[in-house]
């Protein structure tokens, strides 16, 4: 597709010249004589190039791209001028124009300046996209030694140059955006747009509004014409998570946008249509969906031509110690300590952890334990204190109603043993179980153990 330009200039006759010629080579392409409608056109759309006039009775050119670049700081401004008013270009290239050409010009000049200003601004937007990725650090890195992640890999890079829809199962936290980033930054389509829709964390009522944009007027609250994330995503790539919580009626709207890449905006009459690559992602069994009427079956198999499936956490246990210390080197830079890695005791707790949360549950436990360090060393203290072994968010309804799972009820049974060994002298029980007092205290917090005669901290 080419870039679409907006045309400013106060006579109309060459606003539609200039339409006319620009239409002729295929460009899409909207124009005005008066700089404020200019401006709310720019509000209401996308444009990668404006071309204005530089001498203007309501508005002049270098006011006119002074506010563009407030309302889209990627847009590309190019100055019509006469031959007196070059000085005033140059002014105006100083304002931040792309470049300004004299009347009157060749059809075939105007183009090519338009051209090379597009090129500049894919150029900085694909520099800030990098910088993005590069800020994000861990965000877009897949560590992987154990034998089932290396196939997954292996898997994402040899589809990621087809443009087939792939669908990507795993349990939450197992890192399924990830690997659509992987598959959409290694694809010819890496330069354009990577585009995330979480269908689980939108309202329903918003869901088909935000996928598919409006048109101003089409319900209560659209004040203007708003692009949804479909058309945003023209030429990239759509991820979708959480795909098996949208309704039956999207699921068709949907459907349509994959087998032809037609699409309407809400309250919009006509077709429009969009190159894209959709990847969708659930951790839901989208079969028995289809099995229960809940989730159309043709749009099922439309989305899994290509299937990827991540491990969870407990089936990779090869690559937690490594996970682990990356998210300590980012964490330790982040809290601007000089921590050396992690303790023996602690790694062991770590890989013998069932992690229901997944590399997720990995991250923020090693945050926490970060924070909570003391030393230059993660032990099994830091651990401890940082909750490690309670019942998180993926733990049974049945473990929840009982309070304390049987691991922990053991643990407690332990405690409350030692303490009575000890005489219920906290600092001693500790001793017995080989732990410090801090993680004594906490335990004993924890468990809600009523500490008996006059034991207490001594």
């Amino acid at each position: 597709m080419k870039p679409s330009i907006l045309v400013l200039d106060d006579e109309p006759n060459i606003v539609e010249v200039i339409i006319t010629r620009l239409e002729a080579l295929g460009y899409p392409v909207k124009g005005f004589s008066k700089p404020d409608q200019a401006l709310d056109e720019l509000r209401r759309g996308a444009f990668s190039v404006l071309l204005t006039d530089l001498k203007m009775p309501e508005k002049d050119g270098i006011a006119v791209l002074k506010e563009a670049k407030r309302i889209d700081p990627d847009i590309e401004v190019i100055i019509f001028t006469a031959y007196g008013s070059i000085a005033g270009a140059v002014e105006a290239m100083q304002a931040g124009a792309y470049d300004y050409i004299l009347k009157p010009f060749e059809p075939m000049e105007l183009v090519a300046k338009i051209e090379r200003a597009v090129e500049k601004r894919t150029l900085r937007q694909r520099v800030r996209q990098l910088e993005n990725e590069v800020e994000e650090g861990i965000e877009n890195k897949i560590y992987a030694m154990s034998p089932p992640m290396k196939r997954v890999l292996s898997l994402t890079r040899q589809v990621s140059q087809s443009d087939a829809t792939a669908l990507i199962l795993g349990e939450s936290g197992t890192g399924k955006e990830l690997i659509a980033r992987m598959l959409h930054y290694e694809s010819k389509r890496r330069d354009n747009n990577f585009v995330i829709m979480d269908c689980g964390a939108t309202p329903a009522t918003l869901l088909e509004a935000e996928l598919f944009g409006y048109v101003k007027g089409s319900f209560t609250g659209a004040g203007k014409d708003k692009m949804g994330i479909i058309e945003e995503a023209d030429a990239g790539t759509l991820f979708l998570d959480e795909i098996g919580n949208i309704s039956p009626e999207l699921q068709t709207r949907l459907l349509r946008v994959l087998e032809s890449g037609e699409f309407r905006r809400v309250g919009e009459n006509f077709q429009r249509r969009v190159d894209i690559r959709v990847i969708a992602a659930t951790n839901a069994d989208l079969q028995a969906k289809v099995k229960e009427g809940t989730f159309r079956e043709d749009l099922y198999y439309r989305l899994k031509v290509i299937t990827i499936s991540l491990p969870p956490l407990r089936e990779r246990v090869e690559d937690i110690p490594g996970l682990a210390q990356v998210f300590l080197t980012e964490f330790s830079s982040k809290s601007h300590k000089k921590i050396k890695g992690i303790a023996k005791d602690a790694l062991t707790m770590l890989t013998r952890h069932t992690w229901p949360g997944n590399v997720r549950e990995l991250k923020n436990m090693l945050e926490s334990a970060v924070v909570l360090c003391r030393g230059d060393m993660i032990t099994a203290d830091d651990l401890m204190l940082s909750g490690f072994g309670e019942i998180s968010a993926g733990a049974t309804a049945t473990s929840i109603d009982m309070g304390l799972n049987r691991l922990e009820e053991q643990e407690k049974a332990m405690v409350v043993e030692a303490l009575r060994k000890a005489r219920w002298v906290q600092k001693d029980a500790a001793k017995i179980l080989g732990i410090s007092r801090r993680v004594m205290h906490y335990k004993v917090r924890k468990f809600g153990i009523v500490i008996e005669g006059k034991g207490g901290d001594d």
